[in-house]
């Protein structure tokens, strides 16, 4: 069984040999000392056996400046199925990922391949900043519904470039969560934002698809509602916000793959030797039995953490992955 297989087993709620491994090694300087270190990235997943490998679309601003929310009546990021979305090559130059394309054509042959596209606010704030996004969700519902129905339109169309590029699973970035609490009301998301979520979700599941929400913060309010709007996977559990890892796993672990549980700020960053070992091994004892749990960081490992500090997990991670298996849990 490769990591493609094994991932998507694992979604479909099926046995696997073991539980399947992530690592989100796309902080440019964190790579760069992990190859003065260790070795290369690609020598790292090879020997941690690590299962997926995420493609990244770039921004749908590429203009350099924000946007007045009045420009939202007319503001075309292109056309979605222009290929330059899956074969983008100019990033940031502390940004170490990479394009759909690349993606796929380096690690789609025994990787489970994601394409992290840029949800309905994060996308939004992107084009006319967080600050107005969020005052503008309350003040000019009118408006932003209207760009809202655009804009899932258009990521409903980059959901078909990205399929057809070859990738199996696509992530809608959309930070909803703060600390200890939501950035705006659940009431308020229910209303103006998950109906356009739930579109390019059905859009996705239509194309053959599994979807992953990817949320920083805490999102607990709105759990069940996550659910019912269809996503298959949760990345990535943030308990430095508030999330409780048993409390997920019992109230939600047999409806949503579990996608992450080693938290960069209150775990890879604070932890080292023994105490290492007992917060990766409380997790994998906690998401681990009934199935339906993905290994992976929070976020991007930074380069404020040693590279030995992330080898030590994930050879431990790689033990633990044995040991409870893959029992696929339905």
């Amino acid at each position: 069984m490769n990591g493609k297989e094994r991932v998507l087993a694992t979604l479909r709620r099926q046995p696997t040999d073991r539980i399947p491994l992530d690592c989100w090694l796309f902080q440019k300087h964190f790579v760069e000392k992990l190859e003065a270190e260790y070795g290369s990235r690609s020598a790292f997943l090879d020997a941690f056996n690590i299962d997926i490998f995420t493609g990244f679309v770039p921004f749908p601003n590429q203009s350099g400046r924000k946007f007045d929310v009045s420009d939202l009546e007319t503001y075309d990021p292109g056309d979605p199925r222009d290929p330059m979305w899956i074969t983008f090559q100019d990033w940031n130059p502390d940004f170490a990922g990479g394009c759909i394309r690349d993606a796929v054509e380096q690690h789609g042959h025994n990787r489970a391949i994601v394409a992290h596209l840029w949800g309905i606010v994060e996308g939004t704030s992107q084009i006319i900043g967080i600050e107005n996004c969020w005052m503008h969700l309350g003040k000019s519902k009118q408006r932003m519904a209207a760009w809202f129905d655009r804009y899932a339109d258009w990521l409903c169309g980059l959901v078909d470039s990205c399929a057809e590029a070859g990738v199996d699973i696509v992530t809608l970035s959309d930070d909803w969560g703060s600390n200890q609490n939501m950035l705006f009301s659940p009431r308020m998301w229910r209303r103006q934002i998950a109906p356009f979520v739930r579109r390019v979700v059905e859009h996705a599941h239509g194309r053959g698809l599994f979807v992953n929400l990817h949320s920083d913060g805490y999102i607990m309010d709105i759990m069940d509602d996550i659910i019912d709007v269809g996503f298959d996977m949760l990345h990535p559990v943030q308990e430095s916000a508030g999330m409780d890892p048993a409390t997920v796993k019992r109230d939600y672990g047999d409806r949503i793959v579990i996608y992450g549980s080693l938290d960069i700020i209150e775990g890879l960053r604070v932890h080292d030797g023994a105490a290492l070992t007992e917060y990766i091994a409380r997790r994998f004892e906690i998401y681990a039995p009934g199935g339906g749990f993905i290994f992976n960081t929070a976020h991007f490992v930074q380069p404020d953490i040693s590279p030995q500090r992330l080898i030590d997990a994930y050879t431990l991670a790689n033990e633990l992955a044995q040991t409870y298996g893959g029992d696929g849990g339905g």
